[in-house]
């Protein structure tokens, strides 16, 4: 059972577990597990398909970036959100401000590894597993990263998305020692985060055939009006 979800249990079977003293000792689990958990959201690319700043783009009146933190707040303790230079934030509420951490890429041009190099130090070291995610996925769930953090078992170091038999290193649970190796492989000349992968167990996990759109990100302006019209008709 996935202990996130007993925060969200029915009257009387919340009512029960009261009775038998069960509910905050669940909530104390839940609560010390989420103290593992932190994100890491990539959004400082230069965006060159899209024409604009993908992390600002709005559905249903939030922002991607917002839409994504809000995904994520019930679920890990600390998010850091890395931008390139010279890039603002969008706008977050005062509650999402107050909890997320904003850092930036110290050299530009490196791509998503350069990200994790400069987002590792901003995350408290009692964080041991990271979700790494780019800020341009309008259709995730918080159930599907559940579901990432429920198969991440003693088994695994990494549990990775995969879609059309492409597995995405950004769409993925890693725990901590997985993403250290980033500085020397940039040190090496070496940038393709996949690298990362040499000598750990992974997972991977394709999305649901009910909603295969579940892990699509958005990278151009038809992909941006397909993601509106998604939402918009079910409303």
């Amino acid at each position: 059972m996935a202990p996130a979800k007993t925060l969200y249990l029915g009257a009387s079977v919340t009512y029960y577990l009261n009775t038998l003293h069960l509910l905050p000792l669940l909530i104390s689990l839940f609560t010390k597990m989420k103290k593992q958990y932190g994100a890491i959201i990539l959004a400082g690319g230069l965006s060159s398909r899209m024409g604009q700043d993908k992390a600002s783009l709005e559905i249903e009146g939030q922002t991607l970036l917002e839409r994504l933190l809000l995904i994520l707040y019930p679920l890990v303790a600390e998010t850091v959100v890395i931008r390139a230079p010279g890039q603002s934030m969008p706008h977050l509420s005062q509650e999402l401000q107050d909890w997320v951490r904003v850092g930036w890429d110290s050299v530009t041009a490196q791509g998503p590894l350069q990200g994790i190099v400069d987002a590792l130090p901003l995350l408290s070291s009692e964080i041991d597993k990271v979700f790494l995610l780019t800020c341009d996925l309008p259709y995730l769930t918080g159930e599907w990263l559940e579901t990432l953090r429920d198969i991440m078992t003693d088994e695994y170091d990494l549990v990775c998305t995969e879609e059309d038999n492409i597995t995405n290193p950004l769409l993925a649970l890693y725990r901590r020692p997985v993403l250290e190796p980033a500085a020397k492989l940039l040190a090496e000349g070496k940038r393709r985060p996949f690298l990362l992968w040499e000598g750990w167990r992974m997972a991977r996990l394709s999305a649901p055939e009910e909603t295969p759109w579940i892990c699509q990100d958005v990278n151009t302006p038809d992909d941006y009006k397909k993601a509106q019209r998604f939402f918009h008709e079910r409303e």
